[in-house]
């Protein structure tokens, strides 16, 4: 397997090239992006939208005792918008064009049938349930988005 960190760098570089349909808080990208995660009351509107990538879990499955392991790494992206705080904003589409800014990001490249964070990876993608609150009642939206990142 690769090296984690090498991993997680190449990640967090395929994440940093999202840009979003129309812009979030006059972004039109990730206002703050970080491995470090935050409590949302902690991020300050100006800093939003805001990405955190979060390292929780691996789970290493063996085929046959013959051969070696396949690690695969649980990330978990957490998504900070400010636009419920605004009463004529309508918070889910903010939600909604950051999420389309992930997947185009974490797309295969034009050509490839997967992405693979520049051959580090057999593959990273988007995968489980994402949880959506848009921040309708309190004003702030959080997004969980799980990803899976299978290390040959």
């Amino acid at each position: 397997m690769n090296a984690r960190e090498a991993i997680m760098e190449a990640l967090c570089a395929q994440l940093a090239q999202a840009r979003f349909a129309a812009p979030i808080n006059d972004c039109d990208t990730w206002a703050t992006l970080s491995r470090r995660l935050r409590l949302w009351s902690d991020v300050a509107s100006a800093d939003q939208p805001a990405l955190f990538v979060a390292e929780h879990a691996e789970n290493v499955a063996f085929a046959s005792e013959s051969l070696p392991g396949k690690t695969t790494l649980n990330v978990d992206l957490f998504i900070y918008i400010a636009a419920g705080r605004d009463p004529d904003a309508v918070p889910a589409r903010d939600l909604n064009i950051a999420l389309d800014a992930l997947n185009a990001a974490l797309a295969p490249p034009a050509g490839a049938d997967r992405q693979t964070l520049g051959g580090l990876v057999y593959h990273c993608r988007i995968e489980g349930r994402i949880v959506k609150d848009p921040g309708d009642l309190d004003g702030q939206g959080l997004a969980l988005v799980p990803v899976k990142i299978l290390a040959p």
